[in-house]
């Protein structure tokens, strides 16, 4: 039940944190492009590689794991938002634009989480 507890207060400030960032980044954009989606994705990307380092450096709790990884990370970053910027830009007809988000998310993302991981190492060894 404690595990819940952190998953949903993580959830809720990840949630939160999202919709700040995105529309933020969103606004700060002249174009129709989803940067707020595709922002948040690979900063949490990114933040999840290195927590993961971290939890496994350090040892992280079943709590704490919870807290960050499904809800913290879970609630900030989103593949159904993603899914439907990626539809709506079809819709109106933005094929290139739509498969460019795609492949964006997907490879940035990817990238952000090694470089999460490769910096989190590099953080270990100067903690431990």
């Amino acid at each position: 039940m404690v595990k819940v507890f952190f998953l949903m207060v993580g959830g809720a400030i990840g949630s939160g944190l999202r919709f700040g960032v995105s529309s933020w980044v969103q606004h700060s954009m002249p174009h129709s492009f989803p940067f707020g989606i595709l922002s948040v994705n690979v900063i949490g990307s990114f933040f999840i590689g290195f927590c993961w380092s971290m939890a496994e450096a350090f040892h992280f709790s079943v709590q704490t794991r919870a807290f960050l990884f499904t809800g913290l990370f879970g609630g900030f970053t989103t593949f159904s938002s993603f899914s439907l910027d990626t539809s709506a830009l079809l819709r109106n007809g933005e094929a290139k634009l739509a498969l460019l988000n795609i492949l964006a998310s997907n490879a940035l993302g990817l990238i952000a989480v090694f470089a999460g991981l490769a910096l989190g190492k590099q953080c270990v060894g100067l903690l431990k």
